[in-house]
């Protein structure tokens, strides 16, 4: 699953040296991944409105659901 959110993150980023994408698991068992990068990638990963951070989440979770998990993406 981490492969497949830094594929899309890295394809919208310049500073690919500068995005870190750290994974985490709760009390329930689910994943959270939480991404941080420059504040000039940080703009291009929200998107205008929110709709790319949005559209990540949802493709985000089909693959999860795929697998039975659950997801939740959030960007510092």
């Amino acid at each position: 699953m981490k492969q497949l959110l830094e594929t899309i993150v890295f394809a919208l980023v310049d500073d690919k040296d500068q995005v870190v994408i750290s994974q985490e698991e709760d009390n329930d068992g689910n994943t959270i991944f939480k991404i941080s990068a420059s504040s000039n990638d940080v703009g291009r990963i929200i998107g205008k409105n929110g709709n790319t951070i949005t559209a990540i989440r949802k493709v985000m979770k089909a693959y999860a659901i795929k697998l039975r998990k659950r997801v939740t993406v959030d960007v510092l």
